[in-house]
């Protein structure tokens, strides 16, 4: 919007925003490669260790739909701002104190902030940016977002490794500060007569009991076992949840999401083939347990063989902006997860010696990154640019928990079936390998919710 631009400039609202989306996808997700450090620096057991790498990611899934419709109402701008100020209170809890307390507070905290943020910062692009110009700022966007996901394992190994694991969230804590002062000047973009309405609290209590259940039976239920008691209960409770959720929604006349959303074809399409290319999270997951418990490799080791995903990513990510303007999105969101499958199916040729394997894994990791950067700019572009303004953060919200939730659910089928596998006499490589053909299998129904669900003429705002 050109009232903005005489405030902050494009480069700079761009920076400030990838500056503030690094708070998690870099930072906060850094945990998953430093359990052993925390675990040393804490004098506490591994469990809790396991509950600090994952609470950040469940608290961010389970209020992030909730924080993208509290910025639709009072600011996106706003939100921003405060998300900026709880990540630096939740990185300094991690690092002043040896208190597990605080631990656990820092990552929920940090959850919160990561919720917040990304519905409010990519409805900040979609304000400011207008066509061609908002298809490239979303892309730098997802850059930030798949890049630091992509680096965060490497990153955080190296600084835990050659300087200390508390370095990442100093770093973090300065990023946040820039962030902060590069977008001082931004004017806010709310919709004042979305102040007006009443809130549906009713709506917004059983939306977090429905995805928390859900949250916690992907996460969850793999360890405890899928046919277990909590497991079962809690799937009822979100069954129930979502009839009473439809019932009181289509009831109100101001929801807390309206249901015409669930309407909009490109809409869903996009969210769905969304969740399920995310689901191929649980292939790095997999690739390095594999990598480190049957090739004995170290963790700085499987990772380095991964770096390829994150080239390959970072070059193709703006080749899927670019291709919105000539074929459409759709186009790109059938080819990407074709990539994407083809270098999953890759990863599970394990009967090759070890030298080969490690050739054929990093295609495998080009593959794999390059349709995830072709998909990424059109998938989110279509969620944004189908939905009407003052509903963005919210819609943008719903699209980011299917990334969350997705990558959860990946990490738990695979790891599952990998475990299982191994566990029932078969070698370990043959165990893998079957995961990564069910990842395949996961990404590859990505491919149909893009081609079946969204329309040959999606709309290329």
């Amino acid at each position: 919007m050109s009232e903005h631009k005489n405030n902050i400039s494009g480069s700079q609202l761009i920076v400030g925003i990838v500056f503030s989306i690094l708070t998690y996808w870099l930072f906060a997700q850094s945990f998953l490669n430093i359990g052993p450090q925390i675990q040393g620096s804490f004098e506490t057991t591994p469990d809790i260790v396991n509950i600090s790498v994952s609470l950040t990611s469940f608290v961010t899934g389970v209020f992030m739909v909730v924080a993208g419709n509290i910025s639709d109402r009072f600011g996106k701008v706003k939100m921003t701002r405060i998300a900026l100020l709880l990540s630096i209170i939740g990185s300094l809890m991690l690092i002043i104190s040896g208190n597990v307390t605080l631990l656990l507070l820092g990552r929920v905290i940090q959850g919160f902030s990561a919720a917040i943020i990304m519905p409010a910062t990519i409805s900040i692009l979609n304000d400011f940016f207008e066509g061609d110009q908002r298809q490239r700022a979303l892309s730098y966007w997802s850059i930030g977002a798949f890049g630091g996901t992509g680096l965060s394992s490497f990153f955080a190994g190296a600084m835990a490794t050659f300087i200390a694991w508390q370095s990442i969230f100093v770093l973090s804590i300065i990023l946040s500060i820039i962030a902060l002062l590069l977008l001082k000047h931004l004017p806010e973009s709310k919709y004042d007569v979305a102040q007006t309405k009443r809130f549906d609290y009713l709506g917004l209590t059983i939306f977090v009991v429905m995805i928390g259940s859900i949250s916690f039976v992907i996460t969850q239920g793999y360890k405890m076992g899928w046919t277990n008691e909590i497991t079962l209960i809690l799937s009822a409770i979100f069954i129930i949840c979502i009839i009473l959720f439809y019932n009181v929604e289509k009831s109100k006349t101001t929801p807390f999401i309206d249901l015409a959303l669930f309407k909009n074809k490109p809409y869903i399409g996009a969210v769905l083939a969304n969740f399920l290319l995310n689901t191929g999270v649980g292939v790095i997951a997999l690739f390095n347990m594999y990598a480190q418990g049957g090739l004995h490799m170290t963790a700085f080791q499987s990772g380095l063989l991964t770096l390829p995903y994150l080239i390959a990513l970072l070059l193709v990510i703006r080749l899927g902006e670019k291709s919105i303007k000539r074929f459409g999105a759709k186009r790109a969101m059938v080819i990407g997860p074709i990539l994407t499958a083809t270098g999953v199916l890759l990863f599970s040729l394990t009967f090759f010696n070890l030298t080969s394997y490690i050739v054929i894994a990093l295609i495998g990791a080009l593959f794999f990154g390059a349709g995830t950067g072709l998909f990424a700019t059109p998938a989110l572009s279509t969620a944004v640019s189908t939905t009407p303004s003052e509903k963005v953060g919210v819609a943008s919200g719903i699209f980011k928990m299917g990334s969350t939730l997705g990558g959860a659910f990946g990490i738990a089928i695979m790891t599952s079936i990998f475990t299982g596998v191994a566990q029932s006499g078969h070698s370990i490589g043959n165990a893998a390998s079957i995961g990564f053909i069910a990842g395949a299998i996961l990404v590859m129904c990505g491919v149909l919710a893009s081609a079946i669900i969204i329309p040959k003429t999606n709309i290329k705002r």
